[in-house]
């Protein structure tokens, strides 16, 4: 292949995206973030209506969601009548309703610009839809890739747009323009955008002057290399010049796609809103995508191995073969938000969780905590349909998983997940990050790759990330306990060195710059980190990069950079700069002995498994650490954060005081901490004013002696929840109660309440608490215990301390447990009642195979047990 003409260097311009920041805080001022999880709220064929609208709200409300995404899908059948076209008055008046609803209610509302996913409409002609990349008559052009918006909702339907024109882009929101000089626009906090689902787009009619623009050469003159279906054997030189090749092509389509981006989100700035962007899928830098939304937003697909005990995961209900959620992809988001100054980092949470009704909250927890530990701060779930009051049940669904609506049985004891996700992104949403890392992404060496064409980064299929040097790193630092955040090269070059060494982006203070091992740099921003070395700023690199990415003039490029690396060579000599250089010949990598030596915070709890975030607070530090290993933690913690006090609190029911410290000579803080295998914890570290008011004492307990069974005969009664109410019964042994005689329990989805009267045991001496233990709970169980509510048991180990609740003599325990929605499915399917009622896909299962549960075993239901009380002393 013939090298190109000289090349004028790509410039990814960040002037726009900071413009973006200091416009996003002030609408951040005017809107301030809310730490209520939210849920996407799809209404198909928008048939809703204001009692509808109206009911369903105050559900939200009622349940602790502090706002809701709206995006119109498909509708129900035999509902056509309902159905209110897209963006027509109606529809406007619907919205309108809405938001002053939500507002009434303390909440706030966001909207995906458009239907379905991704943008597009009836309006979009072919020439402003996605097109894909054809060689005619020996030219590169595009053709239309003909693709239809995904779920469309009535007023929706139609081409999908093209997705690197930000003129196209201008053109599609022209109605929207009109639509919104109907109705107030401020009840509308942000605009949407979903991931990048473009599928087949790899062209756009500016692809080829941009390219000439950014690399100094025809595209057209390689179009049969770019097109060629027998690519060269890899590691020849052919196939070197291919990836390079294509690397200027995906370059500069991401290029384009972040002026589309930026369009949309100058756009929304100019209405007033905030943007929330999913940018994973796209084929571009994500780190620059995200981080050029005023909300970044990452997703959760699928179930996490957890070895939480009691943590149900069976093959038939998830999905096989699945990329599971992978937390350094998570990071991409929360790394480009701390990064760049953004409060809030989001994430579409839960989808795909379970199978169908399969779900239990208690699945829930861990792959949100997940999420809090990676800088998520901002939860969206996974969603919520919505459904007229007059449907039958189930009522109207979305076809994905998880079903976060009142039809489910779990709804009632849905506050208490709110409740707790409410109190931990309170404190995640205050104050800064305080991760000190500051580790770039080698995007250069993703690009290029002479096999296929674009290069889509999803969630799924994350070998780009995770099976390179970088992720290494970002593992490595993981496990040593130093916090990062990732940075791209535009981003770095957006950053400025400071008088102490350390980098400052326009978000963050960052104390050390580690860059991996990459394949590939641009000059820019080797010459950049040079820069930096000489004014001070603390570097490791853990090997010099190989070549300079890219096709054009290569010769004079590759001269600039042997000299460069020279530089950087002698400049690791200089002992008055702070420059450390790897090498594939050292034994031991000098990323941690630096990032050590530099005294960066770190956090030992890595070494044992617990997951932890680490935020600075205007008094000190907060910190979420979770554990989600399968065993117990129960020992001193070392805190990397200097502290006097360490205030607990427990999320699950804000249950606070001072944890037990100690500082050991050289001034380490640290704290006693139990934890068991899935539990989860917030603390402050500070070092108060003598003055300040002392915390009462967090007790550590320990048994006073064994768990004691309840002994007594249980009655059941079944309270809430359908077909039937069944019969009452007693038993003097826990069970399912689909084993129950009575026909009607084995299709009960709903609440039963377990009363049992006993003497309570014999407290051994010392005993100053107990805790009561429900065993095998299916799924959630609100306790009281004589007439005071203990609280609600819904996430694994099913504990609850009682403190003064157990009295002396005779107490009444009341257990109201609720069961999944499974089993009333399982028997509408048996019974042929047609329920799925929704046009285009229906209802798939999580295969995506049309969904059946008639052949489903009985899931059990109830309180299984053994129910115990433990006694509890101090240690």
């Amino acid at each position: 292949m013939p090298l190109p003409s000289p090349r004028r260097r790509a410039v990814v311009s960040l002037a726009r995206p900071l413009l973006a920041l200091c416009s996003a805080s002030l609408l951040f001022a005017a809107t301030s973030p809310d730490p209520r999880p939210w849920t996407r709220w799809w209404w198909p064929g928008s048939a809703v209506d204001r009692a509808g609208i109206t009911q369903q709200l105050e559900a939200f409300a009622q349940a602790g969601l502090g706002g809701v995404e709206i995006t119109p899908i498909y509708g129900a059948q035999h509902a056509e009548d309902r159905y209110l076209p897209y963006l027509s008055p109606a529809w406007m008046e619907a919205l309108a309703h809405t938001t002053r609803e939500a507002a009434r209610l303390g909440m706030q509302v966001d909207m995906a610009t458009g239907t379905g996913w991704p943008f597009g409409a009836p309006w979009v002609d072919p020439a402003g839809g996605s097109q894909k990349l054809v060689q005619v008559d020996g030219h590169l052009t595009g053709a239309p890739t003909q693709m239809q918006v995904k779920r469309a909702a009535p007023g929706g339907e139609g081409l999908v747009l093209d997705p690197y024109a930000a003129s196209a882009l201008q053109r599609y929101l022209t109605p929207f323009d009109e639509a919104f000089r109907h109705i107030d626009p401020s009840g509308i906090r942000a605009q949407f955008h979903d991931s990048f689902e473009y599928y087949g787009a790899e062209w756009t009619p500016g692809l080829a002057a941009a390219f000439r623009a950014a690399h100094g050469y025809e595209l057209d003159d390689h179009a049969a290399e770019l097109l060629t279906e027998n690519p060269p054997a890899a590691g020849s030189p052919a196939a070197d010049a291919l990836g390079r090749l294509k690397a200027d092509y995906r370059t500069t389509l991401g290029e384009l796609h972040l002026d589309y981006l930026q369009a949309w989100a100058d756009w929304s700035h100019d209405h007033g809103w905030l943007v929330r962007n999913q940018s994973h899928g796209a084929p571009a830098n994500l780190l620059d995508l995200y981080g050029a939304v005023d909300i970044p937003e990452t997703e959760t697909f699928g179930s996490t191995l957890f070895p939480i005990p009691g943590l149900r995961r069976s093959p038939d209900e998830i999905r096989s073969g699945q990329d599971l959620p992978e937390p350094l992809m998570m990071k991409m988001a929360s790394s480009a938000a701390h990064v760049m100054g953004r409060p809030l980092t989001s994430s579409e949470t839960c989808t795909w969780l379970r199978e169908h009704w399969k779900t239990t909250l208690a699945m829930a927890k861990p792959e949100i905590d997940r999420l809090f530990v990676n800088g998520i701060n901002h939860v969206l779930y996974h969603g919520t349909v919505y459904s007229p009051p007059d449907a039958a049940w189930p009522g109207w669904l979305f076809y994905a998983s998880t079903q976060f609506n009142p039809n489910n049985p779990w709804w009632q004891d849905f506050a208490a997940l709110n409740a707790y996700v409410t109190r931990v992104q309170t404190v995640l949403q205050s104050g800064q990050p305080d991760n000190e890392v500051l580790l770039y992404w080698p995007y250069a060496d993703v690009v290029d790759d002479p096999s296929g064409l674009i290069k889509q980064l999803g969630v799924h299929h994350v070998d780009w990330l995770t099976h390179s040097p970088f992720g290494a790193a970002a593992r490595e630092l993981a496990q040593a306990g130093f916090a990062c955040d990732y940075v791209s090269d535009a981003q770095l070059e957006a950053s400025r060195p400071t008088a102490n060494g350390d980098l400052q982006t326009p978000g963050q203070t960052y104390r050390l710059l580690v860059v991996p091992a990459a394949r590939r740099m641009p000059l820019a921003t080797l010459r950049y980190i040079i820069s930096m070395v000489r004014q001070g700023t603390h570097v490791v690199m853990l090997a010099l990069p190989d070549d300079v990415p890219g096709l054009g003039h290569l010769p004079a490029r590759r001269a600039e950079f042997a000299g460069l690396l020279d530089e950087l060579r002698s400049l690791a000599t200089d002992t008055s700069l702070h420059l450390t250089l790897g090498s594939p010949d050292e034994r031991r990598n000098p990323l941690i002995a630096v990032a050590a030596h530099r005294g960066l915070r770190r956090e030992t709890m890595a070494a044992v498994g617990l997951e932890y975030i680490r935020r600075r607070t205007d008094d000190g530090f907060a910190y979420f650490i979770t554990n989600l290993t399968g065993e117990s933690f129960n020992a001193w913690l070392p805190l990397g954060a200097p502290a006097t006090t360490v205030r607990r609190t427990d999320p699950l029911d804000g249950m606070a005081g001072a944890a037990p410290t100690r500082i050991d000579a050289a001034g380490k803080t640290s704290v006693r901490l139990q934890l068991a295998s899935g539990q989860s914890v917030l603390l402050h570290a500070t070092s108060p004013d003598p003055t300040t008011p002392a915390l009462a004492a967090w007790p550590i307990l320990e048994p006073a002696g064994p768990a004691q069974p309840i002994p007594g005969s249980w009655s059941i009664r079944f309270r809430r929840g359908g077909p039937v109410l069944p019969p009452s019964v007693g038993s003097t042994a826990l069970g399912s109660w689909t084993e129950l005689p009575d026909p009607e329990n084995q299709r009960f989805a709903g609440t039963a309440r377990y009363t049992i009267e006993f003497d309570a045991p014999v407290a051994p001496p010392g005993t100053t608490d107990w805790l009561l233990n429900l065993g095998d709970v299916r799924e959630s169980a609100r306790v009281q215990l004589n007439g005071q509510l203990i609280g609600t048991a819904w996430s694994l180990p099913f504990q609850l301390r009682l403190d003064s609740a157990l009295r002396a003599g005779r107490n009444v325990l009341e257990i109201d447990v609720t069961n999944l929605a499974a089993n009333r499915i399982r028997d509408l399917d048996r019974r042929g009642i047609d329920w799925r009622i929704m046009h285009e896909i229906n209802f798939v299962n999580i295969r995506y195979r049309p969904f059946d549960a008639s052949d489903w075993p009985l899931t059990p239901s109830g309180l299984l047990g053994p129910v115990t009380l433990t006694p509890l002393r101090p240690e």
